[in-house]
């Protein structure tokens, strides 16, 4: 949408001044403020993607939304239902993990104790969802959910973990624990992590995923949800910026509690955000001019 250009480019903006910045002084901000023991970053680093994939939760209510509510033909409602039971089942399964897993309050609970915390809300925001789109009249919001699904599965699953599994950048946890382990930039892969392994006895791998962020990326979806979902309720157009906001402000949020929780450097976070908001920011021009999907520009026959 035209009117969101400007509030994505400037947190675009801010994610890019975190990577310059970064690159320089990564080390030294974590350093100085980076524990592996600190309560409130573990917190919100676990809170953080229950809030992104409540975006996905919501998506998943309005493609049933559409396939109760609206005329399409069958084959189109049988894959509205299958997108949403996978909306659904992303939403508990990605942000559930984080709770107790390692890079949460790991042992302090068994880590399916943390899907149990997320099932509550995420089924809430699929019921949102659903009210949210049930008189949507844009007859092809579909193709800008499964727009978002799209690039979500590229970021998510394609182009974030294969960066982390060719950089294997280590943590600042396991840098600061192992004075043999050394300092990183996000330019220089550590191609011998596995001998660094062997030879400390560590024995997960997931110490070596520093870059980029999986966590900020999965808060960035958030930002997709706000941006893009007014296209299928303009009475959400109005909060939109406001909310958008409040969202950017809960990414940077996450993004600070991983660097407090010496999981991820500044580059890290930066990368991550810039990455998701790069691929926003093509969503929503390429959609912007797609007069078919803007149901105020459609024909009107009387």
């Amino acid at each position: 949408m035209k009117n969101m250009r400007i509030p994505i480019l400037v947190v675009w903006g801010i994610a890019v001044l975190g990577i310059v910045l970064g690159s320089f002084f990564d080390l030294n901000i974590s350093q100085t403020i980076a524990s592996p023991d600190n309560t409130f970053a573990l917190t919100i680093s676990a809170i953080g993607p229950t809030f992104g994939f409540a975006g996905v939760a919501v998506m998943g209510g309005g493609l049933i939304a559409l396939a109760y509510n609206g005329e399409y033909h069958i084959a189109l409602k049988i894959l509205f239902y299958i997108l949403a039971a996978c909306c659904l089942g992303v939403s508990i399964y990605y942000p559930g993990g984080e709770y107790f897993g390692v890079n949460g309050f790991y042992g302090a609970a068994p880590e399916w104790f943390g899907y149990l915390i997320v099932v509550i809300p995420e089924c809430a925001a699929m019921v949102g969802g659903y009210f949210l789109f049930r008189d949507c009249e844009n007859k092809n919001m579909w193709i800008v959910f499964v727009s978002i699904i799209a690039l979500l599965c590229l970021a998510l699953l394609a182009i974030i973990p294969i960066i982390k599994d060719n950089m294997r950048r280590p943590r600042f946890r396991i840098i600061s624990a192992y004075k043999s382990i050394s300092f990183h930039n996000w330019w220089e892969p550590c191609k011998n992590y596995k001998d660094i392994m062997t030879a400390n006895g560590i024995e997960s791998s997931d110490h070596f995923k520093s870059f980029p962020s999986g966590h900020t990326a999965e808060t960035s979806i958030l930002l997709f949800s706000i941006a893009l979902f007014p296209l299928g309720n303009p009475n959400l157009k109005k909060y939109q910026l406001p909310v958008f906001i409040g969202g950017s402000c809960l990414l940077v949020l996450v993004a600070f509690a991983r660097i407090l929780a010496a999981a991820h450097f500044l580059s890290d976070v930066s990368w991550a955000a810039f990455i998701m908001l790069t691929l926003l920011f093509i969503d929503n021009e390429v959609i912007t001019h797609i007069k078919a999907l803007h149901v105020d520009e459609e024909p009107q026959h009387e």
